[in-house]
């Protein structure tokens, strides 16, 4: 009866020994799809290291990108403007995924996370940084 305890006690220490240590097979998102998983909301901005107040009508605003090389903006409910309307055009990574170029225009990819970007322009002596958070 003592080894039929033991035995049962060894097999169960085993199988949870062996399915604690079961690697996660998830492999990690490229770029594209953290890009393309959630809509992105400005958060954050700067004008060469300033910190940027940000208006109510902006911090409503949103992008989604799309996987097929296109975007959406919305300029959410709180208009800055009342004529504002949603907005549409195309996205794309460069090849070397160190910028992405919206309606032909690029911007340094600072940093990329699944709930995190951060962007940046550098044009005519100014330099505009963006943080965007998902949701």
């Amino acid at each position: 009866m003592k080894t039929i305890k033991c035995l049962v006690l060894l097999a169960f220490s085993l199988t949870l020994m062996v399915t604690s240590c079961k690697k996660d097979d998830k492999t990690p998102m490229t770029k594209s799809e953290m890009l393309t998983a959630k809509s992105w909301k400005l958060s954050s901005s700067k004008t060469n290291g300033v910190v940027d107040v940000l208006d109510d009508c902006d911090k409503d605003d949103f992008i989604k990108l799309a996987s097929n090389g296109t975007y959406t903006y919305n300029p959410g409910s709180n208009k800055c403007d009342p004529s504002e309307t949603t907005d549409t055009g195309t996205w794309s990574l460069s090849s070397d995924e160190k910028s992405i170029i919206i309606d032909g225009q690029s911007a340094t990819i600072v940093e990329l996370t699944e709930s995190k970007f951060v962007y940046s322009i550098s044009a005519g002596g100014y330099t505009y940084e963006a943080t965007l958070v998902s949701f």
